[in-house]
This record gives C-alpha cells, sequence and structure tokens, in this order.
C-alpha cells in the first residue's frame, strides 16, 4: 500500500514538470512553423491548460495547416473567453475561418462587433461598403467553368503555367529516397518544379517529369517565370539558412540559364535577404520588369507586391513597392501579369470571400488601376492563387485548396463566360396613376419619390397613358406621392428587396374632389373645364415645342451624318493613297489582272507533296517582312497542283499546300487571322493540259504553285 502511495505522489509531482515540457516543446515548433507536430502537443495539453498564448498558438496552426473549422472554434474560444486582450488581427482570422466554412452572415458580424466596439467607425463604414461589393460581384454568377486536373494528387500542386506544349507547375516531391525529408509546416515532401504534356492532361501525373535536376534540390523550389525565348527562368527556393530569431528560412528568387540543352548558371538574385522573402516572380510583356512579393521592411504589412527594373545590361534595379492601392496591410502575393500589362494577384486583404482571393488590377496607361475580385468560382472561402492566363486571355489555370478537391492545393482550369462588370444593385418602382372611382389613367399626374426622411429625390409627370418609373436602390423604403389638381393627394410606401433589376408596383390612385363636393358640382366642373383647358393649351405648346426641337435635332443629325460621310470619303481615300505609295515604294508588290499580289520567286511544291521546299521557305520570308512592314495586309495564300490525280485529291493536297504556307508564315511572326489559305486543286491552271501527257514536267511545275494575293488593306 505504501508502495502504491509513492508511485502515485512520484507521478503527479512529475506531471506538472512533464506538462511545461511538452508545452516548451509544442511552442518550439510553433516557432519553427512545424505546425502539423505542434498541433497533437497542444490538444493534449488542453484538459489542463487554456491559456490565451495556448489558444492562440493552436488556433493558427490550424489556420497555417487550413483546418478552418477547427481554427474557427479556437479563434472564438478566444475571443469569447479572452475578447480584451485580443488584438484586431484575430478577429481577422476568425472571419477568414468562418468565411472558409460558408458561414459569411456571422463572418461579417465578428469584424462588425468588434469595430463596433472599439469606435472604429471608419473601418464600420468601409466594411458595410465591401459587403455591398461583395455582393455586386456575386450578382454577377458563375463567371468561369472551372476543371480540377487529373495531375492533382492528395498532396500540394500548384503554380500551372502553359509552357509550350507543356504545362509547368510546382508540386511535392513526386519520387523520395527511402526516408523523404519532410517539410514539417504540412509533413508534405519538399516542393518541386515539374513539366507534363499538355496534351496528356487526363491521363494522371505519371507523365510528369521534374523540370531540371539542377533547378530542383533538396530544398522547396516552386513558383517561376519564363522569358518568352525560353532561355532565362526566374524561380522561388528556400534559401536553406534559418533567421537567428525563429529558426526559420525565408524564400528567395533565382535565376537559370538553359545553356546547351540543360538548366545551368543558378544564381541568386540580388535584391534578396536573409531578413525576409522574395517570392512569386512574374515578368511583364516586354520583360523590361520582374515582379515579385516579399515581407521586406517598408511595405504596408505582411507580404507586398514589388517590381524592379532589368536593364539592358542584365543587371536590376532597386525593388519598387506597387503601393497602397495594390498592397494592404495584409497578404499580397503570386502576381501575373497578362499580354497587355493588366495584373493578376491573390490577397486577403482587399475584399474577397475568405482567405487569399485572385484579383485583377487593369494597367491605364502604365498605372495600376482599384483592384476588383476575380468573382466566383474562382474564388471561394478558401485560398486562390497562383493564377496564369494563356495566350488568348480568356482561359487559363488557377490554384485553390478548398474543399473537394483531390487534397491540400489542387490545380483547375477555368474559361471565362461572363465579363467582370460590378453594378450596384438596383430596382425600378413603376406604375399607374388612376383614378379611384373610375379606375381610368390620370395624365398629367405628379409623381414624386421620397426618401424615409421625406427629401424629394426626383419628381415626374405622367404621360397619356398615365404611367411612371423610377430607377431605385436596392433594399431601401421609399414613398410614393402623387398630386393631381381635382384629385386629393395620395401616397404609397414601397419596399424594394435584393432581386436586381425587378420592378416594384407603384400605382396610386386619386379621388376626385368633385365625387367629395357634389354640391359644388358646377363650380368644379367650371374650374376642371377651365383646367383641362389650359392642360391642353399647355400639352399644345409643349408638343409645339416638341416638334420644332425635334426638326433642329433631326437637321442637326443630318449635317453631322453628312460631315460623317465627307470624312469617311477622305479617311478611305487617303487610306488608298497610302496604300498606292507602298506598292510603288515596295518592288514585291503590284498589281495584276485586277488584283494586287506580293510577288516573290516562284513558291513550286514536289510532285503529290505538301511541304515547304527549303528554297519556298527562303522566299517567303519576303512575304514575312512586307507583311511585318504592313500589319493592315490580309493575304489570302492560293495554292494549285497540276492535272494529275483526280480533282478531289488535287483540291485537298492544294488545301495542305495552302495551310503549310500559311504555319510558316503564323510561325513566323504573323497573326493568324491575317492568312486565309486556299486549296484551289487543279481549277486555276497556268498552262492548259488537256491531258497529262499533254504537258512537260516543267508545265505541270509551273501549275504547282503557290500566289500570294493582298485580299484587304485595313
Amino acid at each position: 500500500m505504501r508502495k502504491l502511495l509513492f508511485i502515485f505522489l512520484v507521478v503527479n509531482s512529475l506531471t506538472p514538470i512533464l506538462g511545461q515540457q511538452e508545452l516548451k516543446r509544442a511552442d518550439t515548433y510553433f516557432e519553427r512553423a512545424f505546425y502539423s507536430d505542434a498541433i497533437p502537443l497542444y490538444e493534449a495539453l488542453l484538459p489542463r491548460n487554456k491559456s490565451s498564448k495556448l489558444i492562440k498558438n493552436l488556433a493558427d496552426c490550424y489556420y497555417k495547416t487550413y483546418n478552418m473549422k477547427a481554427a474557427a472554434r479556437w479563434y472564438a474560444y478566444l475571443i469569447l473567453n479572452y475578447g480584451e486582450n485580443v488584438d484586431e488581427s484575430y478577429h481577422f482570422k476568425l472571419n477568414q475561418s468562418l468565411k472558409a466554412i460558408g458561414d459569411y452572415d456571422q463572418a461579417n458580424t465578428v469584424l462588425l462587433d468588434f469595430y463596433y466596439q472599439s469606435n472604429q467607425m471608419e473601418k464600420v463604414d468601409q466594411l458595410k461598403k465591401e459587403f455591398v461589393y461583395l455582393e455586386n460581384v456575386g450578382a454577377i454568377g458563375e463567371r468561369f467553368a472551372i476543371e480540377n486536373l487529373n495531375i492533382n494528387t492528395s498532396t500540394s500542386e500548384f503554380g500551372a503555367v502553359l509552357v509550350d506544349s507543356n504545362l509547368v507547375y510546382t508540386a511535392s516531391r513526386k519520387k523520395s529516397g527511402a526516408v523523404p525529408k519532410l517539410y514539417r509546416w504540412n509533413n508534405q515532401n519538399y516542393l518541386d518544379i515539374y513539366a507534363h504534356p499538355i496534351q496528356k492532361l487526363t491521363l494522371g501525373d505519371s507523365l510528369s517529369t521534374p523540370l531540371s535536376n539542377t533547378i530542383n534540390t533538396k530544398m522547396h523550389e516552386g513558383t517561376f517565370a519564363f522569358t518568352k525565348n525560353r532561355k532565362t527562368i526566374y524561380f522561388t527556393r528556400n534559401s536553406g539558412k534559418k533567421t537567428d530569431t525563429k529558426k526559420i528560412t525565408h524564400l528567395k528568387i533565382y535565376k537559370a540559364e538553359w545553356v546547351d540543352g540543360e538548366w545551368k548558371n543558378s544564381v541568386e538574385l540580388p535584391f534578396n535577404d536573409n531578413a525576409f522573402s522574395a517570392e512569386h516572380p512574374a515578368l511583364n510583356e516586354d520583360e523590361t520588369k520582374l515582379y515579385f512579393a516579399s515581407d521586406r521592411e517598408g511595405g504596408f504589412g505582411s507580404f507586398d507586391l514589388y517590381y524592379v527594373d532589368i536593364r539592358s545590361d542584365g543587371s536590376y534595379g532597386n525593388p519598387i513597392n506597387l503601393g497602397k492601392d495594390i498592397n494592404t496591410d495584409k497578404k499580397e502575393q503570386f502576381p501575373f501579369l497578362d499580354q497587355k500589362d493588366n495584373l493578376y494577384f491573390s490577397s486577403n486583404g482587399h475584399p474577397g470571400y475568405g482567405l487569399l482571393d485572385v484579383y485583377i488590377s487593369k494597367n491605364e496607361n502604365g498605372i495600376f488601376q482599384k483592384p476588383d475580385n476575380l468573382g466566383l468560382p474562382v474564388n471561394s472561402g478558401y485560398d486562390d492563387f497562383s493564377l496564369s492566363l494563356n495566350p488568348n486571355e480568356k482561359q487559363g489555370f488557377f490554384s485553390s485548396n478548398r474543399p473537394g478537391g483531390k487534397g491540400s492545393d489542387d490545380m483547375y482550369s477555368f474559361k471565362e463566360n461572363k465579363p467582370l462588370i460590378i453594378e450596384d444593385c438596383k430596382q425600378f418602382i413603376a406604375g399607374v396613376l388612376t383614378d379611384k372611382t373610375t379606375n381610368l389613367p390620370i395624365s398629367m399626374g405628379k409623381i414624386s419619390l421620397l426618401d424615409t426622411e421625406g427629401k424629394v429625390i426626383k419628381t415626374i409627370m405622367t404621360g397619356q397613358d398615365a404611367s411612371f418609373k423610377f430607377l431605385a436602390e436596392c433594399a431601401v423604403e421609399y414613398k410614393i406621392e402623387a398630386k393631381k389638381e381635382g384629385y386629393e393627394d395620395n401616397f404609397k410606401i414601397v419596399l424594394t428587396d435584393k432581386e436586381r433589376n425587378s420592378i416594384k408596383d407603384g400605382s396610386v390612385t386619386l379621388f376626385s374632389l368633385e365625387e367629395r363636393q357634389k354640391q359644388k358640382a358646377l363650380e368644379l366642373q367650371k374650374k376642371k373645364e377651365e383646367a383641362e383647358k389650359m392642360a391642353l393649351a399647355e400639352a399644345e405648346r409643349k408638343r409645339e415645342e416638341e416638334r420644332i426641337a425635334k426638326e433642329q435635332r433631326l437637321r442637326m443629325e443630318k449635317e453631322k451624318e453628312e460631315k460623317k460621310k465627307i470624312a469617311e470619303k477622305k479617311a478611305e481615300k487617303e487610306h488608298l493613297q497610302k496604300i498606292e505609295k507602298v506598292i510603288q515604294q515596295e518592288e514585291d508588290i503590284v498589281k495584276e489582272d485586277g488584283r494586287t499580289l506580293i510577288k516573290t520567286e516562284e513558291i513550286h511544291f514536289d510532285y503529290s507533296m505538301w511541304y515547304l521546299r527549303r528554297e519556298s521557305r527562303k522566299r517567303l520570308g519576303k512575304v514575312i517582312k512586307i507583311m511585318k512592314s504592313n500589319p493592315g495586309i490580309v493575304l489570302e495564300i492560293g495554292t494549285h497542283t497540276d492535272i494529275r490525280g483526280n480533282s478531289e485529291y488535287n483540291r485537298k493536297l492544294s488545301q495542305k499546300r495552302a495551310d503549310s504556307a500559311k504555319e510558316f508564315l503564323v510561325e513566323n511572326g504573323i497573326a493568324e487571322n491575317r492568312v486565309i489559305a486556299k486549296g484551289y486543286g487543279e481549277s486555276r491552271p497556268i498552262v492548259e493540259c488537256e491531258t497529262v501527257e499533254s504537258c512537260t514536267e516543267e508545265d505541270h511545275e509551273w501549275n504547282r504553285r503557290c500566289e500570294l494575293v493582298i485580299v484587304k488593306w485595313e
């Protein structure tokens, strides 16, 4: 018995010591960003320790590993029990966690209550504006068709970019040694960059191959940007050097060069530093600027977007912050610039649906405009990021860790099917003013729209059909006042809702004074007739004014149209003169038989073949040069065959030849819509051959030709 009592006392005396050791171990994991490892330790400590620090750290661990339901639970517990000592950042993270799990009403209430209680009325007003803004974005509906890619797995894949015929992306290392080194933030393999044939996306990730054994290392490699000539890649890699304080490594941007068929010369860019991260490189269209995200000092908070100039000698300018219109006190990451240098990026600081959302900031005259949320369903309650556009700018790829994917971060394709037109909610209040006794319409009635404070917003007069219509805001109470001489005034309260563009009935009836005062019928009738006479006179006067105004308007419109036609004729004449000048100066452009042609040395094809000969490719170089110098030219490539073979075969053969020539022009920088490929088969010979034997081989070769006809010159 004494032995059992001794053991019990020893165990109880050791429990606090062991608890402190476990807490210290959990805190160490947390400080080193080993969030997945820290969670079970904190959970085990909960029954005897619910301090604010432990709850904060546990909630943050779940937040960082995207268990948003658990994060919301512990942030709510933290605010409920330690609210007076909890700063704004935790209210924000509770807001984001609730959005992620779809509880938007409660999410909005969390921040509103905090701002009200802390008397931050400017933020209250701003938050309310954001609610309206997101309602307007959501009212567009689903702007995109999205699809989860088959190459996704249960671990992270993100950052997909179409590079020529491959989809290049970042993923957790797919092949590891016997004992792989795990990234203890989420206990997944470290990240590498992979390439996958774009035509084989449906076959799964088994066909994905590492981009380069010189770029991919045992550290993280991810988010990248290729130059157009594919000879340079910028990419993100973690430095491998831990900071002294938190013992975590930061991210840096590197550059490598394509030399002798492989990536070489990986170098760290000069604006990196061990004290902060630089990540997610992106190039502008002319490749003179490199954009990236960084949490360096001097920003607006957390990660901001920056750019550096890429000088002609290959050196880099100093990092320049994109400013307060783009950056917030939260995160701005994953920049991407389209062919018009419009900026796409992810942020949790602008109005969004939860965690990171994707935004667009249009580039107008070199200045990035106020960003707009890209809308649904690209954006969700979870992290949506790393968007890239294909050259047509209507479809591309993005990444998300939303529920319903394969697991962790997944890549999605998207195609835009609705434009991003963000409008305030509006409705209409319409109705008819009628006589309450006769139900007849009342024309020339005065209808006023008033707000709840009695202020007149707008006044109109009813027409012959007695109808009226007002533009109104959604979810607002209005008062409709109706007045008409000879009638008692009347009003109606109308409540609008949130159904956009709907029409609410504002019809009003008026009671005739004649019915109220029958004893004064004769006098009232006289006044009414006089009033009607005056009304008719006034109506006639207005009709005459409208007739005169209409005649004047028609005359001005006619004069304007005549001036427009003269200007158009002048412009057309100048355009034709410009074309004639070019034709006179360009010896290879000639007019012949009513056509304008680009003359080159003869472009022939081998018998029954459609591939361009070497000399033909060289001769087509003149055509490319002319078309680049004259971007308004639209060219028809007309190809012809000899009479050997049947006519259908020859038609198809000539079409292949025309397509081959067009493909060569397109491959050399000519826009596809500027080239028309037309195969005429044997229908238009130069040398008439009654039979195959009646013509020489040279005659047949002349018929196997290619004619370059300018069919349009803008």
